[in-house]
């Protein structure tokens, strides 16, 4: 793994970005943060994960507040944004997929709710897709079969309640999120034995287990190109399957009854949106939540 280059500047804030192929994306992800980031002073870690088609020979020509890490062979996720993490130098970490597009105003909401919640473990923001003109991501709840879900995800519109100010959730994703180095560190980082999927809501599940919480800063916006990356979902039964056996029983202690409400307001939101992606009897349970009747 051969860093690209350095520089010796102190940091606000360490931005990590594990990058595989999509040039494309990459490229405008990087420049709209550094359009929607003038004045603060910030370094990106990025970590190419043996790409193939031009993004090694484009890390290549960035300069500071670039650095660059060029893996020798294939990692993952977690593996990948660790080692940035471990390459760092802000006391601040913020984890940033490469297919996201950032307005100016972003950054700012999180920065000032991971200073006023003094158990923030991580802090997250709305994520809308561009393809469908929708949310996708306004926190993250458990559903009663324990798996987790993102809140919001295909409303047109954000509740009143999540406009303004910070809200607490179940979890949040890493596609973009604030935490401290020191939080980070604490809860061991992130498990490299999920593959590219469930590595994050694990870790707010060991951070919790520590006393941190987690929060979205409701002012904060960006455009996410979802699973953009060639082969993202390849391992997600498995990783499903590991993070349930670990997770499961504190699961259904600590969340599901607290989540069941808004799980199901999100599941069918999906129901109403792409009927035919919906399961029957997952969409009556959802029902019989709101009706005040836990399924069985």
């Amino acid at each position: 793994m051969t860093p690209a280059n350095t520089h010796t500047a102190p940091p606000e804030v360490s931005i990590l970005m594990a990058v595989f192929n999509r040039l494309d994306l990459t490229q405008r992800c990087l420049t709209t943060l550094e359009q929607s980031l003038i004045g603060v002073n910030f370094e990106v870690l990025i970590v190419d994960d043996v790409s193939t088609d031009g993004t090694r020979d484009f890390l290549k020509t960035l300069g500071s507040p670039y650095r660059v890490f060029l893996n020798e062979q294939k990692g993952n996720f977690a593996i990948n944004n660790n080692l940035a993490a471990r390459e760092a130098r802000a006391e601040r970490l913020l984890f940033l997929n490469n297919d996201t597009e950032l307005a100016p105003g972003w950054y700012e909401p999180l920065r000032e709710a991971l200073a006023q919640t003094a158990d923030a473990g991580f802090i997250g923001n709305h994520q809308t897709n561009p393809t469908t003109r929708r949310y996708d991501h306004l926190g993250v709840v458990f559903a009663p079969w324990l798996t987790p879900a993102h809140y919001g995800q295909h409303f047109a519109r954000a509740p009143a309640t999540l406009r303004t100010g910070v809200t607490p959730w179940s979890a949040v994703t890493a596609a973009c999120c604030l935490t401290y180095r020191d939080t980070f560190w604490a809860a061991g980082g992130f498990d490299e034995a999920y593959v590219n999927g469930c590595e994050d809501i694990d870790l707010c599940l060991r951070m919790h287990r520590l006393g941190r919480r987690h929060y979205v800063a409701n002012a904060s916006v960006i455009v996410h190109h979802k699973g953009a990356s060639p082969g993202r979902k390849r391992f997600n039964d498995v990783n499903l399957e590991r993070f349930k056996a670990i997770w499961g029983d504190t699961i259904r202690r600590e969340f599901v009854t607290k989540d069941a409400r808004l799980f199901a307001k999100t599941y069918l939101r999906k129901t109403l949106v792409y009927p035919w992606k919906s399961n029957l009897g997952k969409t009556w349970a959802c029902l019989m939540i709101l009706a005040g009747r836990a399924p069985r």
